[in-house]
């Protein structure tokens, strides 16, 4: 979830994107550390907010959030 200031993300780039990540291996809390990183750089906006649900093997799930707030 975001509010776009003057740039906002395409769907399908945005697919692409997370598509990308799809066969790293990295944690879920440094991956939405990245992600929020990438995506404030690239579409510069007013707040941002990135939730993972993650369902991996074995049984144990974890929801991971991030947060930005333009200064």
């Amino acid at each position: 979830a975001y509010a776009p200031d003057r740039k906002c993300i395409e769907l399908r780039s945005l697919k692409y994107y997370l598509l990308s990540y799809r066969d790293v291996g990295i944690w879920y809390e440094h991956l939405v550390n990245r992600m929020l990183e990438d995506l404030v750089h690239s579409v510069e906006p007013l707040w941002m907010r990135i939730e993972i649900v993650c369902n991996p093997r074995g049984g144990l799930s974890s929801t991971v959030v991030a947060e930005w707030k333009k200064p």
